[in-house]
C-alpha cells in the first residue's frame, strides 16, 4: 500500500512483492492494483454507480467493460455490472499494461535517523498522486527506497520545485508532529533565479493571495484583498549575467514565513520578478495552458521560458527535532540541471 485508504480520494495503489522486487525506483510495473473502500453514501447501490461517480477518468462504458472483463474485485470476489456495494467493502481495480509519464526518480538523502528522513526532491516529480502519476510519486519513491510503507511527507513542494523535504518514517511519527510542524521545522529557505534586477538588501512581502474564480487557470494565485495572509522575506544574493535568457537576472533567497500555495512564485510574479522557467506565472500561463491542453513544449518554448524546470529550489532548512538540544541547519545544492549550470558560471 503506497497511500492511505479512503473512498474520498483517488484509488490507492497496491502491488505484489514480486512486481516490486528489484524495481524500487524507475519504471512502473505493467500490472497495477488500485484499492479503495466503499463509503456510506454508496451503501446498497450498484458498485458500477460508485465507480462512475468517483473515478471519472473512465466513462461509464469503460467501467462496464472493465467489470465485464473481471478487472474489478470486491472483498476478493470478482465483481460485475450487477454487483451491489456496501459500506466498507474493499474494491480492487486491476490495470493491465499500465504506464505513466516518466519522471526523475533520483534524489539526495541529506539526513536520516530512526524517525525522520530529509531528502532533496528533484524538480519534475509530484509529491502525491496526480491524474496520470501514481507509482512514481515522490512519496511512493521514498516509501519503496526506505522500505517504509507509511513514510509521510511533513510538508509539500510543487511538482516543478526541487529541494529539501522532510519525511516522517512512520505514520505514528507523522501524526504526532503534523499539527505542530513549526516546532520541528523552524525555517525554510529557497533560492530563485528571477527575471529583472532585484533590489539590494532585504524585501518583506506581505501580499495576501487567493485564487481568482474568473481566471481560466483556476489554481493560479493572485494578489487580492480578502486573500490569505502571506509573508515572504526576500534577499538579493547576486545579480546574474545571462543575456540569452533575459537582459537582467537575479539570484534571490526567499524565506517562507507563512506557507501558502505557490506563495514564492506568486509573490515574485506580482512584484514583477517572475521565476525563470515558471510555466504558470510567466507570460500569463501560456505554457501551462499548452501542456494542460495536451500539447508539448518545443525547443523554442523552452528557450522563451529560459529553462526546462523552474529555477526555484528549497535549499536550506533549520530543524529542531524533539530529542536534539540545539537546532541544526541542513543544505542541499542538487539544483535542476539548467539552474546548476547557470549558477556555476
Amino acid at each position: 500500500m503506497f497511500a492511505r485508504r479512503g473512498w474520498n480520494r483517488p484509488f490507492t495503489i497496491t502491488s505484489s512483492s514480486t512486481i516490486c522486487t528489484g524495481n524500487k525506483m524507475g519504471k512502473a510495473p505493467s500490472d497495477m492494483f488500485f484499492e479503495s473502500e466503499v463509503r456510506l453514501e454508496y451503501e446498497g447501490r450498484l458498485l458500477l454507480d460508485s465507480l462512475c461517480d468517483r473515478f471519472t477518468y473512465h466513462s461509464r462504458e469503460d467501467w462496464i467493460d472493465r467489470l465485464t472483463r473481471g478487472l474489478v474485485t470486491i472483498n476478493g470476489a470478482t465483481a460485475n455490472v450487477e454487483t451491489v456495494a456496501h459500506r466498507g467493502d474493499k474494491v480492487v481495480y486491476h490495470v493491465e499494461n499500465y504506464s505513466e509519464p516518466e519522471v526523475p526518480t533520483d534524489f539526495e538523502t541529506v539526513f536520516e535517523d530512526d524517525e525522520f528522513i530529509l531528502v532533496a526532491k528533484p524538480a519534475g516529480v509530484p509529491v502525491h498522486h496526480t491524474g496520470r502519476i501514481f507509482y512514481n510519486t515522490f512519496a511512493a519513491i521514498i516509501r519503496r527506497e526506505f522500505d517504509s510503507e507509511t513514510a509521510t511527507p511533513m510538508h509539500r513542494l510543487d511538482r516543478d520545485t526541487g529541494g529539501l523535504i522532510l519525511f516522517a518514517r512512520y505514520g505514528e511519527t507523522a501524526a504526532r508532529f503534523q499539527k505542530n510542524l513549526d516546532r520541528i521545522l523552524l525555517r525554510k529557505f529557497y533560492l530563485a533565479v528571477v527575471r529583472g534586477k532585484f533590489p539590494e538588501g532585504e524585501v518583506e512581502c506581505h501580499m495576501p493571495l487567493r485564487e481568482d474564480p474568473e481566471d481560466p487557470i483556476r489554481l493560479r494565485m493572485h494578489h487580492r484583498e480578502g486573500g490569505k495572509e502571506c509573508f515572504t522575506r526576500f534577499k538579493l544574493v547576486r545579480h546574474l549575467d545571462c543575456p540569452e535568457i533575459a537582459p537582467e537576472l537575479s539570484l534571490v533567497e526567499a524565506e517562507l514565513i507563512t506557507g501558502r500555495k505557490h506563495q514564492i512564485r506568486a509573490h515574485l510574479a506580482e512584484m514583477g520578478y517572475p521565476i525563470v522557467g515558471d510555466r504558470l506565472y510567466y507570460r500569463d500561463g501560456e505554457f501551462y495552458q499548452k501542456l494542460a491542453q495536451g500539447g508539448e513544449l518545443t525547443d523554442e518554448d523552452i528557450k522563451v521560458l529560459g529553462a526546462h524546470n523552474q529555477m526555484l529550489f528549497a535549499y536550506k532548512v533549520e530543524l529542531q527535532l524533539p530529542y536534539w538540544k540545539e537546532p541544526r541547519t541542513f543544505e542541499s545544492h542538487a539544483y535542476p540541471a539548467d539552474m546548476a549550470k547557470l549558477l556555476a558560471e
